[in-house]
């Protein structure tokens, strides 16, 4: 199992990076379209993460297939995580240079879960409200599931808001089992 504190530490130390070179904006897009081809291709992957394979084909790959169309400082990264054998972060310290760079652009995530699709009156009264209590833009994360029965529940970085039916009942149903009852 891989360590998300290091994968925070690469992406943090690359947007560092990015921002003093003042190429923040190209290094976000370029790596998140490195990351749409490696899942397109889970092969690229097994080759890179594979113990198998010498680091300088691995770099050699990297540069060949990415090269002419990353920022120097990306590939520079990629073959640090090579050198480092931590080529395998290369997919997680992706996904949290995207969130540090939507936190430095003043965006937040929120996971909003539903009985069914809301409708866009709904949703946007719902981000509307989101904003004000992140203090940022939200990027709504929408799913559905059925099992909620009704309301919503928001997961905002570390806050959960959880206004479903579901939960509801069951906190009923917890007090209704705590009260004490009186016999005749």
């Amino acid at each position: 199992m891989r360590d998300r504190r290091l994968a925070v530490r690469y992406a943090g130390a690359l947007l560092a990076a990015a921002k003093r070179e003042g190429t923040l904006a190209g290094v976000a897009e370029s790596y998140a379209a490195v990351l749409e081809v490696c899942r397109a291709h889970p092969d690229l992957r097994r080759f890179l993460e594979g113990p198998q394979v010498a680091e300088q084909e691995k770099k050699q790959l990297l540069t060949s297939v990415f090269g002419p169309r990353l920022e120097p400082l990306l590939l520079r990264f990629f073959h640090l995580l090579v050198d480092k054998n931590r080529i395998e972060y290369l997919l997680d310290a992706g996904e949290q240079l995207a969130l540090l760079y939507e936190a430095e652009r003043g965006y937040r995530r929120a996971q909003v879960t539903t009985a069914v699709p809301l409708p866009g009156e709904l949703e946007s009264g719902l981000r509307e409200q989101l904003e004000r209590i992140a203090g940022a833009k939200i990027i709504m994360e929408k799913r559905v599931d059925p099992a909620v029965i009704g309301g919503a529940s928001v997961t905002l970085g570390d806050q959960i808001l959880d206004r479903t039916v579901r939960t509801q009942l069951e906190r009923l149903r917890d007090r209704l089992r705590q009260a004490p009852l009186r016999g005749r």
